[in-house]
């Protein structure tokens, strides 16, 4: 399962998609995997950025379970994966308004994806990788012979 990968730091994502937009030559499928953890403005100035570059776009969206149930129920330290950052709070105390800025985040890069005619997929990290990606292919193909 995708939950097996363990972050390493910080990511490009947004100057890479950038880079990549204006460095591939050809019209290709772009393929992204990430928990799309950047500022979402520019995140969604890169999708732009690529689709204006008449790129075909996939994003998976990697979550773990934990962040969409948020189903705490104790104090817990959370740790900042790409940085050094932690904090203690009381679940409890947080829940609702976490979930509220969730859906909002979620629901913000669905639209941009949307906008920019991506394909945008939530994906858990408990997931197999491969039935989800076998399933994004299906499905592709699928979209492909009735065009």
């Amino acid at each position: 399962a995708l939950g097996q990968a363990r972050p390493t730091g910080g990511t490009r994502l947004v100057p890479m998609l950038h880079e990549l937009a204006e460095k591939a030559r050809r019209r290709a499928l772009v393929v992204i995997l990430s928990d799309c953890f950047c500022d979402g403005g520019e995140l969604r100035d890169a999708l732009q950025h690529l689709r204006y570059q008449k790129h075909d776009l996939a994003l998976f969206h990697l979550l773990d379970p934990l962040e969409l149930a948020f189903e705490f129920d104790r104090p817990v330290r959370f740790v900042d994966m790409e940085g050094s950052q932690s904090i203690v709070t009381e679940p409890a105390t947080v829940r609702a308004e976490y979930q509220a800025q969730l859906q909002r985040f979620l629901g913000r890069l669905r639209d941009d994806c949307h906008e920019f005619n991506a394909d945008y997929r939530r994906v858990t990290l408990d997931q197999p990788y491969d039935q989800v990606l076998a399933d994004f292919l299906t499905e592709r193909a699928r979209h492909a012979t009735r065009s």
